[in-house]
């Protein structure tokens, strides 16, 4: 008689507690309310590649118009590219020649680090493309950074580990000294690397994780070696383009828009089932932000929350710029995307 009496109390306790957290998910306040920044507004090109943000002052990165500086604070905005300033005298006037400026202006790269920030471009050419970084206590302010005899000329990926700057391009993986200002590594298939296009990096405190467009590639930190994640060891078919930490879990973000976990007792991926509605749209990149996965892809942004276990999604129709999304970076007030039409920010509310 006890228990029916308090049967009641039993299946709502049941309910709170026990059953899986969906039935009490609190999605995105809608309508969503977005801030732009386009070319109309001062962005310097309209595709947006990278953004970083360092609290009054933003950053991005931009294909064929360099990097857009914003100070919101003294609402100042500027363009850095290989026409900036100032000149080295011994610069020959021709833009890819010049040395304190962007090495190109198709910016994808942008990290920021304790006293600079690196930028990584894009160059098909014969010369010019590569690395720099911008450092404003110094003069002249950037400081452009050889190809490492082409093989870090093409950027796609950086990644910050001590003293060491990781470079991932399309011929492999690149290691620079920062203390020396040097090139002291570099990884291609030839040396075990699972693909040549390096995407993207994860650094761990042991591990140095690379996504490539043959797989995943691990590097144990002291040892020689990689150790190398494909189909065989539960990847899907297409590349790897994104590695992020998800509550002490590694995802992975693949071109044909699956969503893989990695379990490290079993050391093989498994594919996340979800139903998310974007789910078949290409990844880009992923991040965590505010106790959710932002996943931007080739038809919107896809939002996984932590708490509730539930998936959403806002595309275009709800007032983003485009559906081809590909970067992201966290605000003060909300979550900014880099698409292929400028960049946009969605503001969360308090």
């Amino acid at each position: 008689m006890k228990l029916k009496n308090n049967l009641p109390f039993f299946i709502l306790t049941l309910i709170l507690f026990v059953l899986p957290p969906i039935l009490f998910a609190a999605p995105l306040k809608r309508p969503l309310r977005f801030q732009q920044m386009t070319p109309k507004e001062g962005l310097s090109g309209e595709m947006v590649y990278a953004i970083a943000i360092q609290g009054d002052e933003l950053w991005f990165g931009t294909y064929a118009g360099g990097a857009t500086f914003y100070d919101r604070s003294k609402n100042l905005l500027k363009a850095y590219t290989t026409k900036g300033e100032p000149m080295d005298p011994v610069d020959d006037g021709v833009s890819i020649h010049w040395k304190n400026l962007l090495p190109y202006n198709h910016v994808t790269v942008i990290l920021p680090d304790v006293d600079r920030i690196w930028f990584g471009t894009h160059f098909y050419g014969f010369r010019g493309g590569g690395i720099s970084y911008y450092q404003r206590e110094r003069q002249p302010p950037w400081k452009v950074f050889n190809t490492n005899n082409g093989r870090a000329k093409k950027i796609i990926s950086m990644a910050l580990d001590g003293d060491t700057l990781w470079v991932g391009s399309e011929k492999g993986l690149n290691a620079l000294d920062k203390k020396t200002e040097t090139w002291k590594r570099f990884f291609s298939t030839q040396e075990g690397l699972s693909g040549n296009f390096v995407n993207t990096l994860l650094v761990q405190s042991d591990s140095l994780w690379v996504g490539t467009n043959g797989g995943v590639s691990r590097l144990l930190k002291g040892k020689k070696g990689w150790k190398n994640y494909s189909q065989g060891e539960g990847l899907g078919e297409t590349e790897i383009k994104s590695l992020i930490i998800v509550e002490n879990r590694i995802w992975a973000g693949e071109s044909g828009g699956g969503l893989f976990e990695y379990d490290p007792r079993e050391d093989r991926w498994k594919r996340f089932e979800s139903r998310d509605p974007l789910k078949n749209g290409g990844i880009n990149s992923m991040a965590v932000i505010r106790g959710r996965v932002f996943v931007c892809r080739e038809n919107g942004v896809s939002i996984f929350d932590l708490e509730t276990r539930q998936w959403e999604s806002f595309t275009m129709a709800d007032g983003l710029l485009s559906n081809m999304v590909l970067c992201t970076a966290e605000d003060r007030d909300g979550v900014w995307f880099g698409t292929d039409r400028g960049a946009t920010k969605l503001i969360l509310n308090p």
